[in-house]
């Protein structure tokens, strides 16, 4: 995930870079846009709730009703990090490890094993899927690569996040790119977004949307048939869930008005780890687990068409 400037009001436009206890229900949209000439109707945005034990204890400033921890993200570049360097991180008040399975273009080599560590080091663990919309690559075939990349270690996530940015601009469809962007793009990006969300509910984990505000509207058209999946969101600033206040209307998008985890530092290395993370705050009961019975997905048959974005 790479950002450099925060959504803000005093950044209008494209950018380079909950006060109670979860509770998510079920929630069911309908929408229809038009691929390869044919309508598609997709049928999302099931979650289940969380349970409400083991979680860890509050981080101090937040609301007391609600518990929190602070966890990291990492992808590929952080290579193979030692337990002892999950441990390190532990020790420094780090509690949870989101790892990328799949980066638009290829799978996370390192994903099973940075996983593994982190869970060996008592850390909570989830992952996240990079969509490329530019690529041959479904969604649901982009989310069946990221959970091949996690292998065993997907019966231990907590949720699976759907990437959704707009900054690697090859990683775009010609009808994104465009100022402004192709309305019958951000038709099918909807659409393959719902392919995503589907597959990760039908891999028995809780699907979440990582995005902001100039990356939704690009990719979507600010589109709210998404609002009732959790939202983490990229924005830089206080290790805080409710700084800024998402229903306030400089700040809403994607109809969301809260969010269950903020990515609010980026590019870090943490003391002594040595390992290029990004920082987060989340709420505690949205890394409770979310399977209930997993089966592992059937090998794709034929051969894999992703686009040469590199």
């Amino acid at each position: 995930m790479q950002i450099a400037l925060p959504d803000s009001p005093a950044f209008p436009g494209r950018t380079i870079f909950c006060t109670r206890p979860l509770l998510v229900g079920r929630a069911i949209r309908r929408w229809i846009c038009l691929w390869s000439g044919a309508a598609l109707v997709a049928t999302v945005l099931r979650a289940s709730e969380p349970a409400s034990d083991g979680v860890p204890p509050s981080v101090s400033g937040n609301p007391p009703e609600r518990s929190f921890l602070r966890c990291i993200d990492l992808s590929a570049s952080a290579g193979d990090p030692t337990v002892e360097n999950f441990d390190l991180i532990k020790k420094q008040g780090y509690r949870a490890v989101i790892v990328s399975g799949w980066g638009g273009v290829n799978r996370n080599s390192h994903a099973q094993l940075q996983l593994s560590r982190a869970k060996n080091a008592d850390l909570l663990t989830a992952g996240y899927c990079y969509l490329n919309f530019a690529s041959a690559c479904d969604g649901g075939c982009q989310v069946r690569e990221a959970l091949t990349a996690f292998d065993a270690e997907v019966a231990s996530l907590g949720f699976l996040a759907i990437d959704v940015e707009s900054d690697a601009w090859n990683q775009l469809s010609p009808g994104l790119q465009r100022e402004p962007p192709d309305a019958s793009a951000q038709q099918q990006a909807i659409a393959r977004i719902a392919e995503a969300v589907q597959e990760v509910e039908r891999a028995g984990l809780r699907p979440v949307i990582y995005t902001k505000k100039s990356y939704w509207k690009r990719v979507t058209g600010n589109t709210a048939v998404f609002s009732a999946l959790p939202l983490w969101w990229t924005q830089v600033g206080p290790a805080c869930l409710n700084d800024p206040d998402l229903s306030s209307p400089s700040w809403t998008f994607g109809g969301w008005t809260s969010y269950v985890g903020k990515q609010f530092s980026l590019e870090t290395t943490l003391n002594a780890s040595a390992i290029p993370v990004d920082l987060n705050i989340f709420e505690a009961a949205v890394f409770t687990s979310s399977i209930q019975s997993y089966t592992a997905l059937s090998p794709q048959t034929g051969s894999l068409r992703v686009a040469d974005n590199r």
